[in-house]
């Protein structure tokens, strides 16, 4: 399959355009976490564009904030975002986390434990709850059944709903170099190395390990064997953050200044987005 046929935006996501509230959401999430020095310093400013580029997606795709869940919502950062602005925001994930929880319910947001890898992942949620799901960086760490996964948000997205996935960009020149010099690997090799991945009979969540690295033509295709209909690909660099090194955040810098930090070759990731629609409606928007 070629990916140069895949309706993929090239510019640079640094625009002036924001949903209104976006930047409250933000201080409130930072106040949230202030005790998080590695979240603050490193995490939040490297990801800080691909959270924005998913807020701008769901303003533009959607009339109004609806029903969210968060599939794989970590310590909750990405939940707490919408919930700010406007949605009503339900969350899941196999990870314990006291302070999430916390958070959660102080911002009221619903959340249900659930492993990823089940058989069939999803099912406490019944058919059409959600006109939003959100998967950020969660897809690469599926280890049972990818498609089955995505089948399953298909089920539960209203007739309209929109699913906005985000997850590594492997095609990068910065890995055919790692490659070249025998040093590719994936994040959590070790532990797919030592750890088992099999409690009797059921795949254990592991959101250490990166199983699978996607280029974004497998995943397009994907979504429109399941039934979705593909909107937009659109590669994000990650930000430059306190905690980087000097090295680092110049050449995050010059990248940005020339205008390849959106490009395939250099972007760290991409964001996809796809509706439950008919082919006749999307064809109107």
């Amino acid at each position: 399959m070629n990916a140069g046929r895949l309706n993929v935006r090239h510019k640079n996501v640094k625009i002036l355009w924001v949903v209104p509230a976006y930047p409250e959401a933000v201080e409130g999430l930072l106040s949230e976490f202030v005790w998080n020095d590695w979240f603050i310093r490193s995490y939040w400013p490297e990801n800080e564009p691909r959270v924005r580029l998913m807020v701008k997606i769901a303003a533009e795709r959607l009339p109004q904030p609806g029903r969210l869940l968060e599939v794989g919502c970590a310590n909750g950062y990405l939940a707490y975002i919408f919930q700010r602005l406007g949605y009503d925001v339900w969350a899941t994930d196999a990870s314990e986390d006291d302070r999430r929880n916390d958070l959660f319910q102080r911002a009221g947001i619903r959340y249900r434990y659930g492993n990823l890898n089940d058989v069939i992942p999803l099912q406490e949620y019944s058919d059409c709850s959600f006109d939003v799901v959100l998967m950020g960086e969660v897809f690469e760490h599926v280890l049972n059944h990818p498609a089955g996964l995505l089948k399953n948000v298909y089920r539960l997205l209203d007739r309209g709903g929109l699913l906005i996935l985000t997850t590594p960009n492997p095609s990068t020149l910065a890995n055919a170099v790692r490659v070249l010099r025998d040093k590719y690997l994936l994040w959590g090799t070790h532990e797919f190395l030592h750890e088992p991945k099999l409690n009797g009979s059921r795949v254990i969540d592991k959101g250490e390990i990166h199983y699978r690295e996607y280029p974004p033509w497998i995943l397009r295709d994907l979504l429109n064997e399941i039934g979705f209909v593909f909107g937009q690909i659109q590669y994000i660099h990650s930000g430059i953050a306190p905690a980087q090194g000097v090295a680092k955040r110049i050449i995050k810098q010059f990248i940005g200044m020339v205008g390849l930090a959106d490009t395939r070759i250099f972007a760290t990731g991409y964001v996809i987005w796809a509706k439950k629609v008919g082919e006749r409606e999307i064809d109107k928007r």
